[in-house]
């Protein structure tokens, strides 16, 4: 066995960064897929949302706190308290409307119309942080518009709840992102997963407390399981973005959609509609541009003498 790993040490090691970036971003999408497929079904077992976000926060807080706090609390020394409070109020209030979306809709269809919270980050960063609204941004997001228009339908069809609801997630978590970005001016990305993690447990549990009921023994495992997902699922998201540029890694992200569609087809008996994967084709292509075309004004930028 010691063997093994170490010649599996010694194969991923050798590999180059883009490869791992995109390994990562793989196993960020299928991680993240299982913990969604995980709450619909809890969700269908009369298991309300909030309580499952509630779990899924506090066992995330246990996985981290394991992770990062062997050495001592120093990881927890901060000045920007304030900041990480309204981050993990913004945080929580997208969790909930985006589980609460996935207990009414489709796997596909909600990943899908998740696709374009960077998008809606964009437009956050160009209020909140006065970041430039370049020409290519602004083609990106009427891309965007259009590919979460053909998913919706209006006027063709009736706007669900659901679907409001993952939209109303991807604007407060495109906030939260905003902060975020604030944070890691001053802040360690480990201060601020940890701070996220230890506030939004009780913030969440406030939402939970009105629809509580204790979970089985079974539910438990599946929660456990949301939370070992969810939390893997944002170390590899990390740890993609910090090995390779985002237009190499994105690409890998779209099969969110894929696992997605399965997940749905094979435990549910969910059919995605033809309109759900061609939105999110246009969606994914939006954001796919916004990030390409950042990434190269970042560099002509840079070599301007």
């Amino acid at each position: 066995m010691a063997n093994i790993k170490t010649r599996l040490s010694a194969l991923f090691g050798s590999a180059p960064d883009g490869a791992k970036g995109v390994g990562f971003m793989l196993g960020s999408a299928a991680s993240i897929s299982g913990a969604n497929g995980a709450v619909q079904h809890l969700s269908h077992s009369n298991l309300h949302v909030f309580e499952i976000a509630f779990f899924r926060q506090l066992l995330g807080l246990i996985f981290m706190s394991a992770l990062f706090l062997r050495g001592g609390l120093r990881p927890l020394i901060t000045r920007k308290f304030g900041l990480h409070v309204l981050r993990s109020v913004l945080n929580v209030l997208a969790m909930l409307a985006f589980f609460y979306g996935l207990s009414l809709e489709p796997l596909a269809k909600v990943v899908s119309l998740g696709l374009t919270a960077p998008l809606f980050a964009t437009v956050g960063a160009v209020i909140f942080l006065r970041e430039r609204m370049t020409p290519h941004r602004w083609i990106a997001l009427a891309i965007g518009i259009a590919g979460a228009l053909i998913i919706l339908r209006p006027g063709i069809q009736v706007v669900s709840l659901g679907a409001l609801m993952v939209l109303i997630s991807n604007s407060l978590w495109a906030v939260a992102l905003v902060v975020i970005k604030v944070l890691t001016r001053t802040e360690s990305s480990v201060t601020v997963a940890l701070y996220s993690s230890l506030l939004q447990t009780p913030i969440a549990f406030m939402f939970a407390v009105f629809f509580w009921q204790w979970p089985t023994a079974e539910q438990l495992l599946w929660l456990a399981g949301i939370a070992i997902f969810g939390t893997i699922s944002q170390l590899a998201l990390t740890e993609a973005f910090r090995k390779a540029d985002a237009t190499l890694v994105l690409p890998a992200d779209f099969t969110k959609v894929i696992w997605a569609s399965l997940i749905g087809y094979f435990f549910f008996s969910q059919v995605p509609e033809i309109w759900v994967g061609v939105g999110a084709v246009v969606i994914f292509s939006a954001v796919f541009y916004n990030s390409y075309s950042d990434a190269r004004f970042s560099r002509a930028g840079s070599s301007t003498p």
